[in-house]
């Protein structure tokens, strides 16, 4: 008698239901072409690691699917191939109304063979049928050969209506390469679905109860690698944007949550050889076989490789070779901090064999790196001696610290190169006391061991870096004078020492505003540097180049130079320093002048990249061109938050005027804005001192003070410094600054009632704009610009770009977003006129004119002010005020202040564009 078969289990619902969509899901239209394609495959494959939203896109295409969707949640148990081939033939039953109903039955007998199962099933399926989508969700957890055996013939002989969708952490068995070829693949991995930056701003700001900057947004979405798990975490924690930069803090060491999840999600179960495997090769920043065959003592790399791709694992190839790879940023943060809890003394072993490997490969930055974290002054010094050279001729100081700082002072002292790269090191870090100090303990240890010719070039090479501090130190007598010492020797340690010292010459000149003869040296230099191949002072020469044709109102060509810049760090293959920073970032000031703030932007954040391994004091600049362009656009709070973080970098650390001047006219623009006069005027009393405008930034220094004592409606303290400024500007050819002048002495005699004379020096500050192409620097007045220009249409003769330039110039002013609030504006007949020529006007004010105080008095009840305070701004008694604003209710027929608020918006605001 046969025993009876045993009953088998019910099926459990929720396996062959989509799971619902989470709230506040984001669409990402970029996945629309993918989307399209899914009827044309036999397969789409979402493959990618734990958490990167493989289940929420396959949802939203289901959901969004032209026909209907069957679904199909995997578990470990489904290996069975009786249970599995029951929840199939069910799913598909489902949506085919009932169409299988003898692979039902065969399921539910317990049919004995999975292939016989699929083959009655693909029996019974329609030829014809609307288009299916049928998902397999987690099916990593698939591993039975019969079963897998069985799928690939389904999915080879399955109806041409029905689409198979995989979301998988590995790469299914399942022909994956022959669909490919055949063009029946459809595939996404990590690189696909991870965040882009415009995803992560939209999530955040869908999200958060706060905004968040753009630059922090980059800044985030590099800490996760776009990874969607890590940025729910930042929609449950983050409150405040300081609370981002608390958060970004924490996923650098190793966020509490995230260490879980890894732990139970990615690590768990694996086997002891993988991950023996990530953790000896967790601290290189990149590798290839043979380097993992060298740190791992002679495990099968290539084949580690190819497990931890199949395996969905966090790593992810660099190159379409396949050959390089890295490690996914969190995940690379939470093996080096499990092997720093458990094996804190395998850490130094590990970074020095890979220092060794590294070396033996030539990759000499990432070896050098590697031999300071073993902390192994002996093969810091090997690195040295080979690769010092190399490292400072491409810019790359800060990794030269990180050497120096690992070995002895003797050590130093005793090295001839090592001096030299050390007094480098310590003048770019702005610690120009310890640059002599470095020198007189190379001379106690080098002099005696060099003959007299020999010293005497070490010390011109000594002097290149003299000529350099002097200059950094405002002393340009003193920096032309050692320069020019370098130049007559010739170099004993270093060839790069003579085209830094015509360098530092050609800055000297610069600052003392003889741009021609500045510009000459530069471009000398760039050649000689171009022959020996310093890539970072032929870099450094092109952008101060730039400078200079800024300064002489070429922002073309200088937007052109920054551009060769560029061009030379792509054709040299170099990898991104500092020194790019600063031509992104001088290419964002031109890009804002010129009113492109999009592309500003993104030069800002493309330098801020480039920082991200340096301390906060070389942010500075960046910060303040991205203040400058929330300014801009009126994001008041993004441009709050950059002041902030100014105001905190100004107070912790020192910087050079010309970093000093641009952060200081922003902070200024911004309390003005924001007519916080108490900022303004205690800026003034720390500001930095006035001194002769050769240069760009005295000349921006100076303008700051104007701007100050303007906003303080301070003009006669204002106006002499501006005379001066415009005289020194002449006098040295800084045309972009009398361009920067001229605006600002017009803005500074229409306060005085002077009309004539700041028409007069707006229409010299159009004709400069026509050649400059400047577009910022008038916007930066604010509405009052709009009202000067319209006084200028109606009163100048202006050639055809003038005129074109005028008109869009108070567009783009109409367009500004004022963070006070008020209306800002100063009105005269020209505006006063072209607000009651305005069709939609009331006739009232048509047939009894208000005169033009009662329309300033008009214009500041709109803004918010008192009596007395309107009363000081136009500097009469307050009685007079009250007699205005009488006779302006009696024209107007109104008779509360309420009414005039709502009056003067509806009038001013056609003109201001509000």
């Amino acid at each position: 008698m046969n025993a009876a078969l045993p009953t088998p289990l019910p099926l459990i619902p929720a396996k062959l239901q989509a799971p619902s969509l989470p709230t506040g899901l984001l669409d990402r239209p970029r996945f629309d072409e993918w989307f399209q394609r899914l009827p044309e495959v036999r397969l789409a494959l979402l493959q990618a690691a734990s958490g990167f939203g493989k289940t929420t896109l396959a949802c939203q295409w289901g959901r969004d699917f032209a026909g209907p969707t069957a679904w199909f949640r995997l578990h470990p148990g489904d290996n069975d191939p009786a249970q599995f081939g029951r929840y199939l033939a069910q799913a598909l039953d489902q949506r085919v109304e009932g169409g299988c109903p003898i692979a039902v039955a065969l399921a539910e007998q317990g049919a004995p063979d999975i292939e016989a199962l699929v083959t009655r099933l693909l029996a019974e399926l329609p030829v014809e049928h609307s288009p299916l989508l049928l998902v397999f969700d987690e099916f990593e957890v698939i591993y039975n050969r019969e079963l897998i055996t069985a799928l690939r013939f389904f999915l080879r002989n399955m109806p041409t209506w029905l689409t198979l969708l995989v979301c998988s952490r590995t790469v299914p068995d399942l022909g994956v390469a022959e669909l490919r070829v055949k063009h029946q693949l459809l595939a996404l991995d990590a690189r696909q679905l991870a965040f882009e930056d415009d995803e992560v701003q939209a999530l955040l700001d869908l999200g958060l109860p706060v905004n968040i900057n753009r630059e922090q947004v980059e800044r985030l979405n590099r800490r996760i690698g776009g990874w969607p798990c890590a940025l729910q975490l930042a929609l449950q924690e983050v409150q405040t944007t300081r609370g981002m930069d608390q958060f970004l803090e924490s996923l650098q060491l190793g966020h509490p949550d995230i260490r879980d999840y890894m732990r139970e999600q990615v690590i768990e179960g694996l086997p002891g050889p993988l991950y023996d495997f990530l953790e000896a090769t967790c601290l290189l920043d990149r590798f290839n076989a043979p380097l993992a065959d060298r740190l791992t003592e002679g495990c099968n790399g290539r084949e580690m490789l190819e497990r931890l791709e199949r395996g969905g694992l966090f790593v992810q190839a660099l190159d379409g070779l396949r050959q390089w790879y890295t490690y996914h940023p969190l995940f690379a943060v939470f093996l080096q901090g499990e092997l720093r809890t458990h094996q804190p003394q395998r850490v130094f072993e590990l970074h020095l064999r890979a220092s060794e490997a590294l070396f033996a490969e030539n990759l000499s930055e990432e070896a050098a790196r590697h031999a300071v974290q073993a902390r192994n002054p002996q093969r810091v010094c090997e690195v040295l001696e080979r690769h010092g050279r190399a490292f400072y001729r491409q810019g790359r100081l800060a990794l030269l610290k990180q050497c120096l700082d690992t070995l002895p002072e003797s050590t130093i002292a005793g090295s001839p190169l090592f001096t030299l790269l050390q007094a480098w090191v310590s003048q770019n870090s702005y610690q120009f006391d310890q640059v002599e100090r470095w020198f007189k303990a190379g001379e106690q240890a080098l002099q005696d061991r060099c003959s007299e010719e020999e010293w005497a070039r070490v010390v011109g090479e000594f002097n290149a870096v003299r000529a350099q501090v002097a200059m950094n130190q405002g002393d340009e007598q003193r920096a032309i004078a050692l320069a020019e010492d370098a130049l007559a020797r010739e170099p004993l340690i270093m060839r790069t020492s003579r085209v830094a010292a015509m360098s530092g010459l050609a800055e000297a000149h610069f600052v003392q505003g003889a741009l021609t003869q500045a510009q000459k040296q530069y471009e000398e230099a760039e050649r000689r540097a171009r022959e020996i191949r310093a890539s970072h002072l032929v870099v450094w020469s092109l952008g101060q180049l730039s400078e200079i044709a800024i300064a002489q109102g070429y922002l073309q060509k200088a937007y052109t130079l920054q551009e060769r810049a560029i061009q030379y760090v792509e054709q040299e293959k170099l990898q991104t320093t500092p020194i790019m920073e600063f031509i992104y970032r001088v290419r964002g000031q031109v890009l804002w002048e010129w009113h492109q703030l999009d592309a500003a932007e993104q030069c800002a954040l493309q330098g801020l990249q480039m920082l991200d391994d340096l301390g906060d004091h070389w942010r500075l600049q960046s910060y303040a061109l991205l203040a400058g362009i929330a300014h801009a656009r009126g994001q008041q709070s993004a441009c709050a938050d950059y002041i902030g973080q100014l105001q905190g970098m100004l107070a912790d650390d020192n910087y050079h005027i010309d970093w000093l001047a641009n952060a200081h006219a922003v902070m200024l623009t911004y309390w003005d804005s924001t007519q916080d006069r108490e900022a303004i005027r205690q800026w003034l009393h720390t500001a930095p001192p006035l001194k002769p405008g050769a240069n760009h930034f005295a000349q921006f220094n100076a303008r700051n003070h104007v701007r100050a004592y303007l906003s303080l409606n301070q003009t006669d303290k204002a106006l002499p410094i501006l005379r001066q400024m415009q005289a020194d500007a002449e006098r040295h050819g800084l045309v972009m600054d009398l361009n920067r002048n001229h605006i600002l002495q017009a803005q500074l005699h229409w306060m005085r009632e002077e009309r004539q004379q700041a028409l007069d020096h707006l229409h010299k500050a159009l004709t400069l704009a026509s050649t400059t192409g400047a577009i910022g620097s008038f916007l930066r007045v604010g509405k009052l610009m709009i009202a000067m220009l319209k006084s200028l249409q109606h009163e100048r003769r202006l050639d055809e770009l003038e005129a074109q330039r005028t008109v869009r110039l108070i567009q783009l002013a109409q367009q500004q977003r004022d963070f006070s609030r008020a209306i800002r504006i100063t009105l005269d007949e020209a505006v006063i006129q072209d607000i009651i020529n305005r069709p939609d006007v009331p006739e009232l004010i048509r047939h009894s004119p208000l005169t033009r105080r009662e329309w300033q008095v008009l214009s500041l009840i709109h803004a918010g002010q008192s009596n007395e305070q309107i009363a000081e701004h136009l500097n009469v008694a307050p009685t007079t005020i009250k007699t205005h604003i009488r006779s302006l209710y009696q024209k107007l027929n109104i008779t509360h202040r309420s009414e005039a608020v709502q009056l003067a918006r509806d009038l001013l605001s056609k003109i201001q564009g509000e």
